[in-house]
């Protein structure tokens, strides 16, 4: 099986297409787009709004770059506007649209964010196999003077975090705070499921879930687009764009620079001695607290940006 597999001319003639990615992105994208057709990281399929069909359309004309498409090509007002954005190598900020989402957040601001880990057969009781399991958090608390106060929980290994990061979150976020995360569908379903679990604390995490923002949403709805982002809202685009330092902060860390990271140092602790342990707990409460603050500084850069 395995020399099939190494065996280059048995892959399938099916070019690449819109059903890459349904009803998930196929495990092989990554090779059929970026190795064996180089299509570059940011190109016709990143197009804001443009619709499969339509990228498929320059595909098969031979148009990858964005560059080389025609001004008379067919789109919306809006999509030739991104590409000439794109060519022009500007800056497009739409500050009407940030105030209004900027106006909608109200001091304090709670820049949370988790980080969690899974199980394929869980240890502890009401999980199923492969479900985010909460360990960790990071909570930066920004008043309107832009004074911080940072506070933060991280679960002992080996034990079920889940109930007592319910309750630190219940202490450390009152009723009616304004929750700031990026792509909070994340954090949301977290607080979710952990309400679910946990009824004496469920009014209060559904509360937190009711007043929470997504930073998100400049960068998805095109408010904010700047070619350095390559297209994408990802923060791992967005952080390096708008506050290169911060981006340059992670490469600095000692050990833990990303989720998966995280997630998996975590997930091992316990086969670590006590000194490997407690290092490994300190850059894990540093990659986390980073997150937030990133967050922070994103924010900051917009109101700048509007001003």
């Amino acid at each position: 099986f395995e020399e099939y597999l190494e065996d280059k001319t048995n892959e399938p003639a099916i070019d690449i297409g819109s059903h890459c990615n349904k009803p998930y992105e196929c495990d092989a994208k990554d090779y059929c787009w970026r190795v064996q057709r180089q299509i570059p990281e940011y190109s016709v399929f990143n197009i804001f709004n443009l619709g499969s069909k339509k990228q498929v359309e320059l595909y098969s004309q031979g148009i990858v770059n964005i560059d080389d498409i025609d001004d008379n090509f067919d789109m919306t007002a809006i999509q030739k506007q991104k590409v000439q954005n794109y060519k022009s190598k500007t800056t497009y900020i739409d500050e009407e649209k940030i105030k209004e989402f900027v106006d909608t957040l109200t001091y304090p601001i709670y820049h949370l964010d988790f980080e969690t880990f899974q199980q394929p057969v869980p240890e502890f009781k009401g999980i199923s196999p492969f479900e985010q399991i909460p360990f960790q958090y990071s909570l930066h608390i920004e008043q309107e003077d832009g004074t911080l106060e940072h506070k933060e929980f991280l679960a002992q290994d080996g034990t079920d975090p889940r109930e007592e990061i319910a309750k630190r979150l219940c202490e450390d976020i009152p009723d009616g705070a304004t929750v700031l995360a990026y792509n909070m569908s994340f954090e949301k379903g977290v607080i979710k499921r952990l309400a679910s679990s946990f009824e004496q604390f469920s009014s209060h995490l559904l509360n937190i879930n009711e007043n929470m923002y997504d930073l998100m949403v400049p960068f998805q709805k095109k408010y904010y687009v700047t070619p350095d982002m390559n297209g994408s809202y990802s923060i791992k685009y967005v952080l390096p764009a708008l506050v290169p330092d911060m981006a340059k902060a992670y490469n600095d860390l000692d050990g833990i620079q990303n989720g998966s990271q995280a997630m998996s140092a975590f997930a091992n602790m316990s086969k670590l001695g006590d000194v490997e342990k407690m290092k490994m707990r300190d850059s894990l409460l540093a990659y986390c607290e980073l997150d937030t603050l990133a967050m922070v500084e994103v924010l900051k850069k917009l109101k700048e940006d509007i001003k």
